[in-house]
């Protein structure tokens, strides 16, 4: 991940491995992209507005088949996504599956070519906010793609829908006690995929484990497992140290008792020889109160691998939630701790005044000693709680030289003891500057109404319900949180993408915020758009952005959609 890519390539090539997309495609061939870190600079047109409700730079929009939450890879003229089969989730009371399929779109007018089947072994809740059996994106080489189903299974096609190959696993689940969170996504590096699942041959001590396994893209054998288990909650990068090496980092600790040791960060390496190895580990210092612990021991709330792991070729970068929340930088080289810079104090926060219509500086400010607005949190009374910071699972990225996430909102999941406080600052985005420890919050709108001939109608600082229904009018969400737009019930949205220094993030309701990562302030001037997939309120997404010979595509849970002029 240096910023020259072209010095990468070379880096890469040298040590005899080269990306399967090596970027002289337009392609998107995986969650990551062809860089494989949700990065992009393109001379190639980039869209950064547009309106489903009024049809304002949309191509085309197809209907799917059913729910999905998978990203969107993209092969020339060829897309490939997942979706619950058809008919899953139609019986009253069976909102829960694993029988999931893979689909091969044309790029040109949206139109299905074929569809193969993907049925896993442990159903997952359909349409959880936080994960299902359909989140995985496909991976592919331009000559076969890779589907995977998070309720265990990843099968192989040739573009003409013919299998390759099968494996099967049985993940963790509810009856090991387990929520389904699995959050990593598949990753396509030279002629193998990287993939997270239990060991074939689980010893008692490590029921719940989860271990990053290299699987051989032409037969689907495994070639390497991890020297590391890994959180299967976390959500990988890969990237390039500074001698050309291929790595990513990997993580344990999280909420839900995920077992797996020691708790903290580990560097591991894709090298020929060596894959699967860490190069450094980092163990986390201190127990769920912040205070001083065996490292490696404690997995509570002050770390969490619930984040994405990104890094660069002087950093790697996390959040520390307690005792003040903080954002955290370690050596890249070494793992060492390097910075820790609180989210907390000094910081500058702007906030939308619903009484004046504007947003307004609070400047310099503890969050501790602020509180949101009242009628945003329906406080009554004497009770007004101040603001505990924690940003929203898998929204960070490094970018423009800041550290850069979203804020849940309105929940108690990070309160520490003692302390009458709510996640937030309500709706915001916040960023910390590499540069000068600079923290900022900006308020942003939770949702936009656009109606044909109308102004935009941006509504803040409200919770907005949402109708779960797939593409056949039937509602097929397992619960409640579902129907939420994710602030407070903290979804995990599809993870941020940056194009040409524009950082895109996508909320449950389907909106999706385009900022600028080089803006010297932020303020409503970052804002180059806000975006929708669908009518507010009848939206339902938790994908990730794909980007390919200047249009994106992206998906909602009724439908596929094109964007660009």
């Amino acid at each position: 991940m240096l910023s020259d890519f072209t010095h990468r390539l070379v880096l890469a090539a040298l040590s005899g491995w080269l990306l399967s997309s090596s970027g002289t495609r337009a392609d998107w061939p995986q969650a990551g992209g062809p860089e494989c870190n949700g990065q992009l600079t393109t001379a190639a047109p980039v869209p950064t507005a547009w309106s489903v409700s009024r049809g304002e730079n949309i191509r085309w929009r197809t209907p799917l088949p059913n729910v999905g939450q998978s990203g969107i890879a993209v092969w020339g003229d060829r897309l490939f996504l997942t979706t619950y089969a058809p008919g899953e989730g139609h019986q009253k009371g069976k909102t829960k599956s694993a029988k999931v399929i893979g689909l091969c779109v044309d790029a040109k007018d949206g139109s299905i070519l074929w569809t193969v089947p993907l049925d896993g072994e442990v159903p997952s809740p359909m349409m959880y906010t936080y994960s299902d059996s359909t989140s995985p994106t496909p991976v592919t080489d331009g000559e076969r793609v890779v589907f995977t189903n998070a309720s265990g299974c990843m099968a192989a096609f040739d573009f003409a829908g013919e299998e390759l190959w099968r494996r099967t696993w049985r993940p963790w689940g509810p009856e090991e006690h387990f929520p389904f969170n699995k959050m990593h996504e598949p990753i396509l590096y030279g002629d193998t995929v990287v993939n997270l699942e239990p060991l074939k041959d689980c010893p008692e001590e490590k029921i719940g484990w989860n271990y990053l396994h290299g699987v051989d893209l032409r037969t689907g054998a495994t070639q390497w497992v991890a020297e590391h288990g890994t959180t299967s909650y976390a959500t990988h990068v890969l990237g390039f140290t500074a001698k050309g090496k291929p790595a990513l980092v990997s993580g344990r600790g999280a909420v839900h008792g995920h077992p797996e040791r020691p708790a903290g960060l580990n560097l591991m390496s894709l090298a020929a020889g060596e894959e699967g190895k860490s190069l450094w580990l980092f163990l986390t210092p201190t127990d769920k109160h912040g205070k001083p612990a065996e490292p490696g021991t404690v997995v509570g709330r002050t770390w969490q691998a619930m984040f994405d792991f990104v890094w660069d070729d002087r950093y790697a970068y996390w959040f520390n939630l307690h005792p003040v929340e903080s954002s955290v930088l370690l050596d890249i080289r070494t793992g060492e701790l390097v910075k820790k810079q609180s989210l907390i104090d000094g910081v500058d926060l702007r906030r939308w005044n619903p009484a004046t219509a504007k947003h307004e500086l609070l400047a310099g400010v503890n969050l501790r000693e602020t509180q949101d607005w009242p009628e945003y949190l329906k406080v009554k009374g004497k009770h007004k709680p101040s603001i505990v910071v924690y940003p929203s699972p898998h929204s960070n990225v490094s970018a423009g030289g800041y550290f850069y996430f979203l804020c849940t909102t309105g929940n108690t999941r990070n309160t520490p003891p003692g302390v009458d406080g709510l996640a937030g600052p309500s709706h915001c985005v916040g960023r910390v500057s590499l540069e000068t420890d600079k923290v900022e919050y900006l308020e942003l709108p939770v949702t936009v109404l656009r109606e044909p001939g109308e102004d935009d109608e941006f509504v803040y600082g409200e919770l907005v319900p949402i109708d779960t229904r797939n593409s056949a009018g039937v509602d097929v969400a397992a619960e409640g949180r579902s129907r939420e737009d994710g602030w407070k019930a903290p979804a995990y949205w599809g993870s941020p993408t940056v194009l040409n220094g524009k950082i895109y993030w996508t909320t449950t309701p389907g909106v999706t915020y385009v900022i600028d990562a080089d803006a010297p302030v932020l303020d409503a001037s970052a804002i180059v758009a806000i975006n929708d997939l669908g009518p507010s309120g009848e939206t339902w997404t938790l994908n990730s952005i794909s980007y390919s010979d200047g249009v994106i595509y992206h998906r909602t849970a009724k439908e596929l959609i094109a964007i660009g002029e």
